[in-house]
């Protein structure tokens, strides 16, 4: 990571007008963490950190011994700010810190700084990507049983359908097919047929052996 793309993200993460602004941050809030390491842990870090994030981390002397509210009272009072921008502040700049540094580093920076201190310097998580599997489809048609699978219609077992299943018949909905002899609609069209003429003649028997409808004598009985 280059000292540029350090001051954007703590640009971009904590709100500030710009790179100028950054850097007055991440010095104020490096300069306290050196303070905490001392100048042989700052040392260990410098061969991962550009020379000018390296320089806000130098400290001469010795670690000092101070815990995390000390750590946002001495940040806060570098930047004249409240120490709720303190704590903000500090937040951010040490999690681009960690994400400058290699793993051995940050290893080693946590030894440094045990608890809640070490915590500080966590690189953010990154979001997880979704991963899109291709199936290569091995099968293509409605014969061959839906895409990708291993058991086509054409090879399932006939003796676990149930009994009226159409897998059963060696000609399934024959007797609908337009190329069948005698389908359905027209054996229901002669059906319908045969019943209507059937009504006429039985209609016309009647009326003849009987006498037209309203008649008071049938025509057998005609007096002579």
């Amino acid at each position: 990571m280059t000292h540029d793309e350090f001051l954007a993200r703590v640009a971009e993460r904590a709100g500030l007008s710009g790179p100028e602004e950054a850097s007055r941050v991440a010095r104020a809030v490096l300069g306290v963490v050196g303070e905490r390491l001392g100048r042989r842990a700052v040392l260990r870090l410098a061969e991962d950190l550009p020379g000018p994030l390296e320089g806000m981390l130098r400290n001469d002397g010795p670690g000092q011994d101070f815990d995390e509210d000390a750590l946002y009272a001495r940040v806060a009072g570098r930047e004249h700010v409240r120490p709720g921008f303190a704590v903000e502040h500090t937040g951010v700049v040490c999690q681009a810190l960690a994400e400058a540094l290699s793993e051995g580093a940050l290893h080693r920076l946590h030894e440094d700084l045990p608890g809640p201190l070490g915590a500080l310097f966590t690189p953010r998580e990154v979001r997880e990507r979704f991963e899109y599997v291709h199936v290569e489809a091995t099968h293509h048609s409605l014969a061959e049983g839906h895409p990708g699978s291993q058991h086509p219609l054409s090879a399932s077992r006939l003796e676990r359908a149930h009994t009226h299943s159409v897998v059963r018949s060696d000609n399934p909905h024959g007797d609908t097919k337009l190329s069948s002899a005698s389908g359905l609609t027209q054996e229901r069209e002669h059906s319908s047929l045969s019943s209507a003429s059937g009504l006429t003649q039985e209609r016309q028997h009647s009326t003849l052996a009987t006498g037209h409808p309203g008649a008071r004598l049938a025509r057998g009985d005609d007096e002579d």
